[in-house]
């Protein structure tokens, strides 16, 4: 009987049947949104620990500060000269000298700093009474201008010491009671103290004075007083001879007289 059924019919129940079927497959279609939404929590779960470490790198910025350009920012002064302060002092070897014995002065050139001290002169002029014989430093160079000795030392760090020595003799110009010798230093640096470019020192001249002295004033002395009896015999002998020769022509002058007196 089914047979007998016509074709339209047929394909009507196939068709109802298929939409049956479509219809169960859309329940279960259903079911696996839930699947879905476990993914997408799973997902963020798998993502938020990777930014985490891409972030990290900010903390990496802070060494931007320790790279410190600031100290490239104090080379700035560095056009600038130092400041320095070089100091002197001068010392002698004895506290009394005699003609004829020699002394032997010390001179030391610091510097207090904080900078190096540049273009440093040491200058002493010595007395006409005092004779160089040698003049030595320990960094520089030694030169003369008359009686002047000059060291040129240039530069000196701060913290360091130059020594000059300077020999001396006294010679036959120096007088008691004592002799003085003064040193000064210049510098082209900033920050100079003038106070303590300068010292001096002083010693007393002692004993007689040289025996060549001695042996000149003697000699003179003796030849005044011989002369001094010698010029009076002769003033004697003169007035005799003129007495005598005054006489004699008067006696000429007598005898002449007489004679033509005789003849008339």
């Amino acid at each position: 009987m089914i047979t007998r059924l016509p074709k339209y019919v047929l394909l009507t129940i196939g068709a109802t049947l298929l939409m049956m079927a479509g219809a169960s497959v859309g329940t279960t279609g259903t079911a696996a949104a839930p699947l879905m939404a476990i993914t997408d929590t799973v997902e963020p779960a798998t993502r938020t620990p990777t930014p985490r470490p891409t972030n990290t790198p900010g903390p990496t910025s802070t060494p931007g500060p320790t790279s410190t350009p600031r100290p490239t920012a104090t080379k700035e002064p560095s056009s600038k000269p130092d400041l320095a302060d070089p100091a002197i002092t001068k010392s002698s070897s004895v506290s009394e000298a005699k003609i004829g014995d020699e002394i032997t002065f010390s001179i030391r050139v610091t510097n207090n700093g904080p900078g190096t001290a540049e273009d440093v002169v040491v200058t002493d002029p010595i007395p006409d009474y005092l004779d160089v014989i040698e003049a030595t430093t320990t960094s520089g160079d030694v030169s003369s201008s008359g009686r002047t000795v000059i060291v040129t030392i240039g530069k000196v760090h701060a913290g360091d010491e130059v020594t000059i020595r300077i020999r001396v003799r006294v010679n036959e110009r120096a007088e008691p009671p004592g002799g003085r010798n003064g040193v000064s230093l210049t510098t082209s640096s900033p920050g100079d103290d003038p106070s303590n470019n300068s010292s001096d020192v002083s010693f007393a001249i002692i004993g007689p004075v040289t025996p060549t002295v001695l042996a000149l004033t003697p000699t003179a002395t003796p030849v005044t007083p011989a002369i001094l009896p010698v010029t009076g015999a002769a003033d004697d002998t003169g007035s005799r001879v003129s007495l005598l020769v005054t006489l004699g022509l008067a006696a000429l002058l007598l005898s002449l007289l007489f004679r033509g007196k005789s003849r008339e």
